[in-house]
């Protein structure tokens, strides 16, 4: 019976590395993702957003990408990631921190940040977000919870990583 009982637990985070198609980020997620993607525009800039996402322990995760094209317009893409996680959880602290990732493109908009805030019924809601780019392509990676135990965001966190050894994939 204990044996059960330790299984059921070691499940909720069942940890895979998962490359994001077309690109060479690799990210650890607890959970097999769902696809999406869809048209939206960020900072006046038209994208096609890709996105991989799933929940695990009462966390949703999800890293997203888009190509930006424009060198000039990547900063003002980035600030609008970050200031839009901000706004979805009306965080009271927005102030975004620094982000220490290999293989990033060395732009201001990259960013790491904790966020806390609340979901529209009024309950408390956290958020690790960070945004960054590589080139021309930004990405977001976030986790999302009512709470976020370090066993749920570290191996997240620890686990996004650009793969420099691979060619990058055609996204077809």
């Amino acid at each position: 019976m204990v044996g059960a009982a330790v299984t059921a637990c070691s499940q909720t985070f069942d940890w895979r590395s998962v490359g994001l198609p077309g690109t060479q980020l690799v990210t650890d997620l607890p959970c097999r993702p769902s696809r999406f993607q869809r048209d939206v525009t960020v900072a006046g800039a038209s994208l096609k957003l890709f996105m991989l996402s799933c929940e695990a322990g009462g966390v949703t995760y999800g890293v997203a990408t888009a190509e930006v094209g424009d060198p000039a317009r990547v900063d003002g893409v980035l600030h609008a990631l970050h200031d839009g996680a901000v706004a979805a959880i009306r965080s009271t602290d927005p102030s975004p921190g620094a982000l220490n990732l290999h293989g990033v493109t060395p732009f201001s908009g990259n960013s790491s940040a904790h966020l806390h805030g609340q979901r529209p019924d009024g309950q408390p809601i956290e958020e690790a977000v960070r945004v960054f780019a590589r080139g021309t392509r930004v990405f977001q990676a976030s986790a999302v919870g009512a709470a976020l135990p370090d066993a749920a965001l570290r191996p997240f966190e620890d686990g996004l990583r650009f793969d420099l050894e691979k060619g990058v994939p055609d996204p077809t």
